[in-house]
Order: structure tokens, then sequence, then C-alpha cells
């Protein structure tokens, strides 16, 4: 399966995306569960985590799902253009980003919120999508329940701001 992006105008993700799904083309949009205090409490919200992007799984080779593409861009308004690595039309996901990308969303193309602890001045994830990617954690908001997060994605660097919970922090 090859994994295609597309650059789409901003508030025009979900329509474009259920648009793609009425043409049976698998379309979806990459969300992270984010938790926002609410009253004292915390509760769970879907985001977007690449806002502006909608990713297409397909079995059809570049140049086909480029054609493909052309005449979807006719008869629907608000798609910008399809990523691309090179002036070839090979798509702009490298195998490792795509994997990684699939670690973090999982079967749900939702990122669930990760658990962990700080002892001394290393952060350990515990349970979640981050467990084992903690070198990738660049700063840490344990009021908001937040971590910043540095990872590649389309040949440069992408903060991601993502779900964390401290539980405890130990002192060395």
């Amino acid at each position: 399966m090859n994994w295609y992006v597309l650059f789409v105008m901003g508030g025009k993700e979900e329509k474009i995306c259920e648009f793609f799904k009425q043409e049976n083309i698998h379309a979806f949009l990459p969300k992270m569960e984010v938790l926002y205090r609410k009253q004292g409490n915390f509760y769970p919200k879907e985001k977007l985590m690449f806002p502006s992007y909608v990713f297409i799984e397909s079995d059809l080779e570049h140049t086909a799902f480029h054609q493909k593409l052309l005449d979807v861009k006719q008869k629907k308004k608000g798609i910008i253009k399809e990523l691309k690595f090179d002036d070839e039309g090979t798509p702009a996901l490298t195998q490792e980003e795509k994997e990684l990308i699939e670690k973090l969303i999982g079967r749900s193309k939702v990122m669930k919120h990760s658990i962990g602890y700080i002892e001394g001045d290393q952060v350990i994830v515990t349970d979640g999508p981050l467990q084992g990617l903690e070198s990738k954690i660049i700063k840490i908001d344990r009021h908001k329940r937040r971590a910043l997060i540095e990872i590649e994605m389309l040949g440069r660097i992408v903060n991601l701001n993502v779900s964390l919970e401290i539980i405890k922090k130990i002192g060395l």
C-alpha cells in the first residue's frame, strides 16, 4: 500500500476526506487525542495532527494515482496539491515516516494520550504511542499534560504538541 499526502485548504479537510471515501478511495486524517481542562477535570478531545493535510492509502502506483487525482480535482474544490518527494512523482512520505505515523496513530487513526514519569531529568513513557520515542520529546508542560515532540516529516522537522500525562517525578 502506498500513502499519498495532499495539501488542502484549511477547514476543508473533513469534506475532502469524505469526498474521497465516496469515490472509493481510502482517505484519512491522522488525529490526536488531547486532554482539555474544563471545570477542574480533564476531558479528551480529538484534534487534527496535521492540519491542511489529507492522507490517502492506495494500491495505485504514483502515475495512476496522479491521473486519478486530476479527475478528482475537477470535481472537488479545495485540493491545492499532492506532495511529492521529487519531480518524478515519488510519494512524499518515506517508509520510515509512514511507519512512525502508523506507530503513533495505530489502526484507529487517532493518537491516544501517553502516560509516563520523570526520573531525574529523563522522561520515561510507560504507556501509549510515545513509548520508545522518549528521545523525540523536547519539552513537557505537566500542568496542561502535554509534550512537544520533534519528528521529521515530509523532508522537514515538525513539532507536534501531544498529550502526555506525567504521573510522578522522581528526583535523583
